[in-house]
Parts: structure tokens; C-alpha cells; sequence
């Protein structure tokens, strides 16, 4: 219901609102993760969080569709398969750090570009072009497929971020 909700006002507000409310999608899974009841209402629980959340994914946005642009002929196809992945996984992981650690915009992408390009690059590749394969599937399922496949791979990424930078759990007791 969330993404529903949110893919909604995404559209009507011609992605304006697409960060904040995947923002909302990512406290969502959090508070599955930590035991917590997830509410519908936490999609618009930002936390002062909206300005740097709506420019990330204007960022990621932009730079998708600048490759788009660039990516005509075998090069720019070849260039735009290296390369989408890696904004996949960067939008996927950087909107928890702005969430979970309030970090700043630049220091959040900072972080995630030397998660990404360190040893395990190939595998953070891969992740991101699963996670863009199973969302262009539910596109091209009548677009309603992506009701399904986009909240499994927020939570996917949320899993990712968590066994990455870990999760603050304040229901935890310390031994």
C-alpha cells in the first residue's frame, strides 16, 4: 500500500515527492526489521529529511538520464549497462544513510562510492542490475508488477544497507 500510495503522489507531483516517499518506504522496512509495526503514515515521516531526499533522487535521476542520453549505438548501450547498475545500488544505499545516520548529501554518496568501488565492486554490480532487472520486470507487467517488485527490492536494499553499515535497533538490551 505504501509504494501504491507513494508511486501516486510521485506521479501527480512529477517526482517531487519520489525521494521523500522512498525515504518512507525504507522506514517502513526498518521498523519491520527491528520488531516494530510498520504504519502506512510513515511514507510521510521525513524528518526534516525531504529537501535531501528529493535531491538525491533528482541527482539519480538526472545522472540516469543523462547516460540515456549519451548511451546511442553499441558504445553508449555497452556504457549504459556498465554503468546503470552502479546508480541502482547507489540511489538504493544512499537514501537509508540520509535516513538512519542524517547524514548530509554528499557525505552519503561519498560513503556509498567507496562502499561500491572498493574489493567487492563486481558484486555491488550485480546487485544493482538485479535489483533494475526484477523493477523493469514489474514494469513491463501492465506497470502494475512494480506495485510487487519495487517494495521487495527497497527491502532487499534495506537488508543490504543493514549487513553493510548496520541498523540501530533501540529495542536491543545490552549484555
Amino acid at each position: 500500500m505504501g509504494s501504491l500510495i507513494g508511486s501516486f503522489l510521485s506521479v501527480c507531483t512529477l517526482g517531487l515527492l519520489a525521494g521523500p516517499t522512498l525515504l518512507g518506504l525504507y522506514r517502513m522496512a526498518f521498523k519491520a526489521m527491528r520488531g516494530e509495526r510498520p504504519d502506512v503514515g510513515d511514507i510521510f515521516e521525513w524528518e526534516g529529511r525531504f529537501l535531501p531526499a528529493a535531491v538525491t533522487f533528482f541527482i539519480f535521476v538526472i545522472l540516469h538520464f543523462a547516460l540515456g542520453g549519451i548511451a546511442k549505438g553499441s558504445i553508449g548501450g555497452i556504457l549504459d549497462f556498465v554503468v546503470s547498475p552502479f546508480l541502482t545500488i547507489g540511489l538504493a544505499l544512499t537514501m537509508p544513510l540520509l535516513l538512519e545516520r542524517r547524514m548530509d548529501l554528499a557525505a552519503a554518496i561519498n560513503e556509498v562510492g567507496r562502499l561500491i568501488f572498493s574489493r567487492n565492486t563486481l558484486v555491488w554490480w550485480i546487485v544493482g542490475l538485479v535489483f533494475g532487472v526484477i523493477n523493469v520486470g514489474g514494469l513491463l507487467a501492465c506497470f502494475f508488477g512494480v506495485f510487487i517488485t519495487f517494495p521487495f527490492t527497497v527491502s532487499a536494499a534495506a537488508v543490504a544497507y543493514r549487513d553493510t553499515f548496520g541498523l540501530d535497533d533501540p529495542n536491543r538490551t545490552l549484555p
